[in-house]
């Protein structure tokens, strides 16, 4: 029996736009504590551009193959450096509305945003499958500053794409198609170097070869919205920090 597509159409869809370590994948940057041996974080051989699971501090060989399950995209407010760092809070899109909370745009360089003292990231979390020692396990992407770009390349494709031939008028779902997941390398317009994600060359799944990944995607994307980051509510002006919460 193969996996019948019309069964979860447009799975996932819905959130495109919209107190353990989580199982995020991080890229390992120039000044990043994993190259420093002087740093708890330290990772032995490592060196910019490679990617590491956080759960276990490994480095993973690239091309990873990376298959999209959820995709959310919230605010993530942070306390300034000099104050401590960390996550105070996740809000919804809509904060940008809330004058009151103390939302401001531009207030350091054009694009930044704020909360009152408390800096804001847009941030797209994309919750994915990854092959780790020959299971598929769960992987996190955190897709900020930069990363938008990716993010919303990423959106784009999969909205965009559509099944061939008698199943052209179904909509595919999020997991429909498994990217090439790498670390490429970019200048910002002041000449400075650093490593931006890169998913390409998708794969279509086949509904007989790949049923069993595609069930599990299925799974996971029910499951997501426990595995994701959610805005809190209601949002207010002030947050405790939740030191259960992992910066990244």
């Amino acid at each position: 029996m193969a996996y019948d597509p019309t069964k979860h159409a447009g799975a996932g869809l819905d959130e495109l736009d919209k107190s353990s370590k989580m199982p995020l994948l991080n890229i390992i940057q120039q000044m990043s504590p994993q190259i420093n041996p002087q740093k708890d974080q330290y990772i032995e051989g490592s060196k910019a551009g490679d990617i590491f699971f956080a759960p276990t501090s490994e480095i993973l060989d690239q091309p990873i193959d990376f298959l999209p399950v959820a995709l959310k995209t919230v605010y993530v407010e942070w306390k300034p450096m000099d104050q401590g760092g960390g996550i105070v809070g996740i809000h919804p899109l809509d904060i940008r509305n809330r004058k009151d909370l103390g939302y401001e745009q531009g207030r350091k360089t054009q694009y930044d945003e704020w909360l009152g003292t408390n800096e804001l990231k847009k941030t797209t979390y994309v919750l994915g499958l990854i092959e780790l020692e020959g299971e598929r396990t769960e992987a996190m992407l955190a897709l900020t500053s930069t990363g938008q770009r990716v993010a919303r390349k990423l959106q784009d494709d999969i909205i965009k794409f559509r099944y061939d031939g008698d199943l052209k008028s179904v909509k595919p779902t999020v997991f429909a198609r498994e990217f090439k997941l790498t670390a490429a390398y970019e200048e910002n317009k002041n000449g400075d170097g650093y490593f931006n994600w890169k998913l390409s060359k998708p794969r279509v799944l086949d509904f007989e070869a790949d049923e069993a990944l595609l069930e599990m995607a299925a799974t996971k994307n029910v499951d997501a919205q426990a595995a994701l980051p959610s805005p809190q509510a209601p949002a207010a002006p002030a947050l405790t920090v939740d030191s259960d919460v992992v910066p990244f």
